[in-house]
């Protein structure tokens, strides 16, 4: 609920103008609870959208495609390097966390509401969550790579 009030207030601060020059940007805003990977385009995008909700629910459907493309090329890259008990830990692990991406999500609605701003940062979690999961995966990949 924290987060929705702070980027309801960048918000809103945007929309009022002068006020907005004395707080941080929405981008700062998010970026500061955002894990790496999050592409600097999604950034430049949340500022240029402004206080306009439809814009910036383009910038997050955009961020939500390239972090679900990033996330399953990773994993299918891989797949391809493992063989036996490996890769069936990976696909076990991968629906296991599918699962917990999907129930996750369902309760984050569950609890935002219907709000456009609830809406929007329950789009910003599932960016979070399948970034983290895309990182993850690269790590498995760099050692996969090693071996």
């Amino acid at each position: 609920m924290q987060t929705i009030k702070t980027i309801a207030i960048s918000l809103a601060l945007l929309a009022c103008g002068t006020g907005a020059m004395a707080a941080d940007s929405t981008s700062q805003v998010i970026k500061r609870q955002a894990p790496s990977g999050i592409n600097a385009s999604f950034y430049t995008c949340i500022d240029k959208a402004g206080s306009d909700t439809v814009a910036t629910s383009a910038c997050l459907s955009a961020e939500k495609k390239a972090q679900d493309t990033r996330l399953n090329t990773t994993y299918k890259a891989l797949l391809a390097k493992l063989n036996g008990k490996a890769k069936d830990g990976l696909v076990s692990a991968e629906r296991a966390w599918l699962d917990f991406h999907n129930k996750s999500g369902n309760l984050e609605a569950a609890l935002y509401g219907d709000e456009t701003v609830a809406d929007l940062q329950v789009t910003q979690n599932e960016i979070f969550r399948l970034c983290e999961r895309a990182n993850t995966l690269d790590k498995y990949l760099s050692i996969a790579n090693d071996q």
